[in-house]
């Protein structure tokens, strides 16, 4: 009956199927790219131990016409990517060890963004620039971010916060100029374009020493004068 209902505006093809198939294939799409992004984080984890850029070997494993590692990041959110893989998992616990791990390595992220974070201010207080707090670019969608947890831990840990999103209408949120006047360190953490190509000008004269740690690895050309950090040469701190 659906199927009649749909055929008269659908110019695709009408798949027809049971309620459970239907389901579960829907929150397998959003778990088969949660997978492979905690493939990704892991990645970067042990990258940033053995001293290997992990965004160099993503690269070069990628040009494999059957490999497609995806990119890593602070965190998986959403209401899709970091939810769907649960209710698979609470289906079958017993069995669905892999899907379980992927969403523990996701939201272990976090941590290791605030770990590096102390290692780069030297475990330092001090002020910490926040660009971003949407858990996708370019949108003003911020539920299950992991941004929020990143800045949790930050704040119960000493460092004062200033968040920048341009996406996002919020009193609480500063412009860009106010978020980095002063800062120890700026962290993206949204791959918004505005991020891609900063005002490194306007960086250097707000901040004494200009750190970037470009957790969405958005900043393609390392700026003259700031140091940039990001999951290719985390290793180095």
């Amino acid at each position: 009956k659906a199927s009649d209902v749909y055929k008269r505006f659908v110019k695709g093809k009408l798949m027809k199927t049971e309620a459970k198939t239907a389901e579960l294939s829907k929150c397998m799409e959003n778990t088969f790219r949660d997978v492979n992004i905690a493939l990704a984080n892991e990645l970067v984890k042990i990258c940033s131990k053995i001293g290997v850029n992990a965004l160099d070997v993503i690269e070069m494993a990628n040009k494999h016409p059957r490999v497609n590692i995806h990119s890593p990041g602070p965190g998986v959110g959403g209401h899709c990517l970091a939810i769907d893989p649960y209710f698979i998992y609470a289906k079958a616990p017993e069995t669905a060890k892999i899907i379980k791990l992927a969403r523990d390595t996701n939201n272990s992220m976090p941590k290791f963004v605030f770990d590096n974070i102390k290692k780069i201010t030297s475990e330092t207080m001090g002020k910490i620039a926040i660009l971003g707090v949407s858990y996708k670019g370019n949108t003003g969608d911020d539920r299950e971010s992991p941004a929020f947890e990143i800045i949790s831990l930050l704040k119960e840990n000493g460092y004062d916060i200033a968040i920048h999103d341009p996406h996002i209408d919020n009193p609480k949120y500063v412009d860009f100029k106010t978020a980095i006047k002063d800062a120890k360190l700026i962290v993206i953490l949204t791959d918004h374009d505005q991020f891609k190509d900063l005002d490194y000008d306007l960086i250097k004269e707000s901040m004494e020493n200009p750190i970037i740690f470009d957790t969405k690895n958005i900043i393609k050309e390392h700026p003259e004068g700031i140091k940039l950090f990001n999951y290719g040469n985390i290793y180095e701190i």
